[in-house]
């Protein structure tokens, strides 16, 4: 998908990259006890999982434009599956940072919050670098160079 000829998803993935590495330290710091944390996390989480899903919309039409049979698409396939994991993950905290309270108890709630936003930090930043081998390696979303 490009808008004035310039590919979409590159444009909107910076979007939930910030909102969720702002979220991972502030359910750590929440976890830890630090006043406050919580509803930064809380709000920090929500805006990303908003904003991933137009980056991810974006990314599905730019993926209708690569080779099925090329190292591009094995390299794609990875980085979906890493970030649609990365998504389910702070899904996964925001969820016990909310709700679960009053099916477990307040501390392990915020445990297993803190531990989804890790484990999700993580998968996205392998999201992150299978991304830029899409642009840098296979040259995805980039336009050619001008003929001489």
């Amino acid at each position: 998908m490009r808008i004035w000829g310039h590919p979409v998803h590159p444009a909107l993935v910076h979007f939930p990259v910030a909102f969720w590495t702002v979220a991972a330290i502030a359910y750590v710091a929440a976890a830890a006890g630090e006043a406050g944390a919580l509803e930064i996390a809380k709000f920090a989480n929500g805006a990303g999982l908003v904003m991933a899903v137009f980056a991810m919309v974006a990314g599905l039409l730019e993926l209708r434009t690569i080779d099925e049979g090329s190292g591009a698409m094995r390299v794609a396939s990875w980085h979906l599956m890493a970030m649609a994991g990365t998504w389910l993950c702070f899904l996964i905290a925001l969820l016990m940072s909310t709700s679960a309270q009053t099916m477990i108890d307040h501390a392990t709630a915020q445990l297993i919050a803190a531990a989804g936003a890790v484990v999700g930090f993580v998968l996205m930043a392998v999201g992150g670098w299978l991304g830029g081998r899409l642009v840098y390696e296979f040259g995805i979303g980039r336009k050619a160079p001008p003929k001489p």
